[in-house]
């Protein structure tokens, strides 16, 4: 018996670093599957293909066990709903959570500085560690297998039977679906229209401090501090003063208790809400230093930075197209808010069913291209489209605004019932409240509602950029009856599937041999996508989503 030790040693050293082994091992493998970026969106897809449907599933990323970055925060109410639905561990990667959050819009508007507008709402903070090791251990155990590489997107080419793609090192993969996870800067997925998002930038540390961090309580989770009262107008030169409200960042902090040294720990993050050009990581940093100075809070010592980066609105993907985008990819950040996480947990289990439906399909032409089709009817169905089309009008409004028109568009928010703004902020088919802003009926009363708690000064800058803006930005579709006619469109999603099938099986019968993979790509070099300049350092650790 003889055996080559080169060849074996090759083999342990890919099993060891979770890249699967040599090209040799993978020159006859065709994945079902193929999941390029493997992050919370590339592992929780991975993870329900393979182990809830059965498929054959490989995960590419050039960074396999590197750190997730972000900390997450979510509404406690939507996170366990997710959890009961999708049955993949969510409910123990929760590290922390508060009953109530409360913010402060106070300082114009009428509305004292130091008013408190409490939300009796729970709260949690998604461990990135935790679910980061256990979508780790369940693609581990559902046999998903891991490739260390960067695809090569000029190398990507679609047949009848699947799609083929080369690494950067040259390797071939095969595979019969390919899923994008790659982020919002993905050059592997083509989108509808200019792409121009909105951005939201966020400095994060979490820290130890002194002698606590009042006036916020350390039973609540502090959701947004809009207060521009931090800076005294003799401090800052007239420039600096007006920056301050034309260009609005508000305060997010969670309190979490007590380091084994005894002092008190929290994570703060100074945010800007979207704006277009984004602002800097330094001026947000720069502006929680002087916030926690003017509280008299002070700084032991800082245990993590994080620098978030989160595209919003912009363009969608063309929903007609072989690759499958998923997570940021897809768009899926809500446009007035910058919260993905829910969201994506929302759209996964309905796409993973609607990508295992055809692919499981024996003897099937034409699965591939109609698993694709399936797969955005499930992401971006009609209903889903028009609330994103709500929430962008939303969003190019926000960005818009100065300080205290924001503390009072926010304060005027959350006097709605919890329903209705919890609705609003979920923003996506199977979250809690979602059904309140499914339909244009619902949309629009809402916005009633909502247009009558704000004050005058409010109400006419957002009467004025609906005059101006609410055609462009969809707005009028999204709450009119003209909603009804993009929701027929959907109805094209099934006739397609059914005429790819149709194509292909004539195509399979006509030439009597299925096509070899990976000969022919449905897009055009110049409709890839380009990477954007993410306006960081290679000093810092930059997320984006």
């Amino acid at each position: 018996m003889t055996f080559d030790l080169g060849d074996m040693m090759r083999q342990m050293l890919g099993s060891a670093t979770g890249n699967g082994g040599n090209s040799e091992t993978r020159k006859d493998v065709v994945y079902d599957a193929a999941i390029v970026g493997y992050g919370p969106a590339g592992g929780v897809m991975a993870t329900l293909l393979a182990e809830k449907h059965g498929l054959k599933v490989c995960i590419i990323d050039p960074n396999l066990e590197k750190r997730w970055i972000p900390n997450y925060g979510v509404w406690l109410e939507e996170w366990e709903a997710l959890d009961r639905d999708l049955q993949i561990g969510l409910g123990d990667c929760l590290e922390r959570t508060w009953e109530v959050t409360d913010s402060f819009f106070g300082g114009s508007n009428g509305v004292p500085p130091g008013e408190r507008c409490r939300i009796k709402r729970a709260y949690g903070r998604v461990s990135r560690d935790k679910m980061q090791a256990n979508l780790k251990a369940r693609l581990s155990s559902a046999g998903v297998a891991k490739i260390r590489g960067r695809v090569d997107p000029k190398t990507v080419e679609h047949s009848t039977e699947g799609t083929s793609l080369r690494l950067d090192d040259g390797e071939r993969i095969d595979c019969r679906l390919l899923v994008d996870c790659s982020g919002h800067k993905s050059e592997l997925v083509v989108r509808s229209g200019v792409d121009n998002p909105g951005v939201q930038i966020a400095y994060g540390a979490e820290v130890e401090v002194l002698d606590g961090h009042a006036p916020y309580d350390e039973n609540a989770m502090l959701f947004m501090d809009y207060r521009t009262d931090y800076v005294a107008k003799t401090e800052i030169s007239a420039d600096e003063l007006r920056e301050l409200d034309e260009v609005p960042t508000f305060l997010y902090a969670m309190p979490l208790g007590k380091s084994p040294n005894g002092r008190r720990k929290i994570f703060f993050e100074e945010t800007s809400l979207v704006a277009r050009p984004p602002i800097s990581f330094d001026l947000c940093k720069e502006r929680l230093d002087r916030r926690l100075k003017h509280h008299g809070i002070t700084v032991a010592k800082v245990l993590d930075e994080e620098f978030c980066y989160i595209p919003m609105g912009g363009a969608m993907p063309k929903l007609n197209q072989r690759v499958v985008a998923f997570g940021g990819a897809a768009a899926l950040v809500h446009a007035a808010t910058g919260y993905m996480q829910v969201r994506m947990l929302a759209a996964a289990g309905g796409v993973a069913r609607a990508i295992a439906s055809e692919l499981t399909k024996e003897g099937h032409p034409g699965a591939s291209e109609a698993a694709a089709r399936r797969a955005y009817q499930a992401l971006w169905p009609a209903k889903a489209r028009l609330q994103r089309d709500f929430h962008v009008f939303g969003g190019e409004f926000l960005m818009a605004q100065h300080a205290p028109i924001l503390r009072g568009f926010f304060d005027g928010f959350f006097r709605l019932p919890l329903p209705l703004w919890a609705g609003f902020l979920s923003g996506y088919p199977n979250l809690p409240h979602n059904e309140l802003h499914q339909d244009w009926q619902g949309r629009l009363g809402f916005g009633f509602q909502f247009f009558l708690k704000l004050p005058p000064l409010v109400q006419l800058q957002l009467m004025k950029a609906g005059v101006l803006n609410g055609w462009r930005y969809g707005l009028i579709r999204s709450v009119s009856p003209l909603a009804s006619g993009e929701e027929a469109k959907d109805l094209r999603f099934a006739d397609e599937a059914e005429s790819i099938r149709a194509a292909a099986i004539a195509a399979d019968s006509s030439s009597g041999a299925p096509p070899a993979l990976g000969v022919a790509s449905d897009m055009d070099p110049s409709d890839r996508g380009s990477l954007q300049e993410g306006g960081t350092t290679d000093e810092k650790e930059l997320v984006v989503m």
